[in-house]
């Protein structure tokens, strides 16, 4: 079309100069044909300026529908994109060699701002394993690899499923707990009911013969008696472990728990710094957050005067501390974030691992229990609880509670 314009400009002048000529030699009849040729390289012209014309308006709406589909596309990516970042399972796309060329905000928060991937990642990846620990969390782990710009990556998949794993132990053991609680009271009672009977036969029957004998008898079923009342009561107190009642939120100030707990645990080496959760309600179980606070603590006081017990003669400056923040987590909810540390006796790290297994206990006169009820509410305020130690240099407890906070 540029060549055609071009002709015509040439023609235009051409036949202009030939008619200005025609008229000085008064060839009029020339003159005429030049006109007339003059009028339809005119004609042609216009022509081309009317294709023209459209060609640009077609380029124009092409353009237009250009520019509207890129808007959709980049609406759609945006959509993509918020909707990725708001998922909580983490997708990374990554490279073969382990940098990362992509990640949503879940990645993000388990990686922070590394470019390539820990090697125990990698080597999980490339084995195929469909689970994996980070930072002490158990993650489901999937990936695929596909063709992007002629360049394999690898999307990899990560989703926590600690809360779930955590849960599932929790529901085993209570499921154990109900059955042998429920095999043991079976026997048991009617074990209790027929020695009563039989100590008070021999009390009232008056047996002669042999007194010694007799009376060997009547102790005897004194004890099974005795001893019966006492396993029952001991398996009573593991069925607690399936009876915890769901949690009866309201609303109350947090500056009330501890100031009740203060009143509780007078000792001189007893510390509280939760000035950060002074003017914050919470929205919880009042009576069982408390519990789960005086076993905690219970725990901590005696973790010192033990090791307190061990020193005897030795410099040893016993110290319990206990801390409150609200902090925001990686799923960016508000947080009730409570740590209490102790400087006591410790618990080796082979214990520290089976703290929270019911039945199990690294104390003398313990009966395991303390610490899995303080788990079990933990867990159904939806929180999570996290015990770190160092044998003869005292313990950490971690509680974390997204609880309701009003604004």
């Amino acid at each position: 079309m540029k060549k055609d314009f071009i002709i015509n400009f040439l023609l235009l002048i051409v036949f202009a100069s030939l008619s200005i000529l025609l008229i000085e030699h008064k060839l009029w009849l020339c003159f005429a044909g030049a006109v007339v040729a003059l009028l339809f390289v005119v004609y042609r012209q216009f022509l081309l300026f009317e294709r023209y014309d459209k060609v640009l308006s077609a380029e124009k709406q092409m353009l237009y529908n250009s520019m509207e589909k890129c808007a959709e596309t980049e609406t759609e990516l945006h959509f993509h994109k918020l909707l990725m970042d708001n998922v909580e399972t983490a997708v990374i796309i990554a490279t073969d060699s382990g940098y990362i060329e992509w990640k949503n905000r879940a990645a993000h928060d388990i990686f922070a701002d590394i470019e390539l991937l820990p090697a125990h990642v990698l080597k999980a990846v490339a084995e195929g394993r469909n689970e994996l620990h980070i930072n002490g969390k158990e993650f489901s782990l999937s990936s695929s690899q596909v063709l992007i710009r002629n360049s394999g990556k690898n999307i990899i998949v990560l989703k926590d499923i600690h809360s779930a794993i955590e849960k599932s132990k929790v529901e085993a053991w209570h499921r154990l707990v109900r059955v042998l609680t429920h095999e043991i009271m079976n026997s048991m009672t009617p074990i209790i009911s027929l020695s009563a009977t039989l100590c008070e036969n021999v009390k009232t029957a008056g047996f002669s013969g042999d007194e010694d004998g007799v009376s060997g008898v009547r102790e005897g079923l004194m004890i099974i008696n005795r001893r019966s009342n006492g396993l029952l009561s001991f398996v009573e107190n593991y069925r607690k472990l399936t009876r915890i009642a769901a949690p009866m939120k309201s609303v109350f100030p947090l500056s009330e728990l501890f100031a009740d707990l203060r009143r509780l645990f007078t000792q001189s080496f007893v510390y509280f710094d939760v000035d950060a959760v002074a003017d914050v309600s919470v929205s919880a179980d009042r009576a069982q957050l408390e519990q789960v606070m005086i076993n905690l603590m219970k725990n901590a006081v005696e973790a010192c005067q033990d090791k307190e017990e061990m020193l005897v003669g030795e410099e040893y400056v016993k110290e319990v501390f206990c801390s409150a923040s609200i902090v925001q987590d990686e799923k960016h909810r508000r947080v009730l974030v409570i740590r209490l540390k102790d400087n006591g006796i410790g618990i080796m790290t082979s214990a520290a691992e089976q703290v929270f297994v019911p039945f199990f206990t690294t104390k003398k006169h313990g009966s395991g229990i303390g610490l899995t009820l303080s788990k079990q509410i933990i867990l159904n305020h939806g929180g999570d609880i996290e015990l770190f130690s160092r044998e003869d240099f005292g313990c950490e407890v971690v509680c974390r509670l997204p609880l309701l906070l009003p604004q």
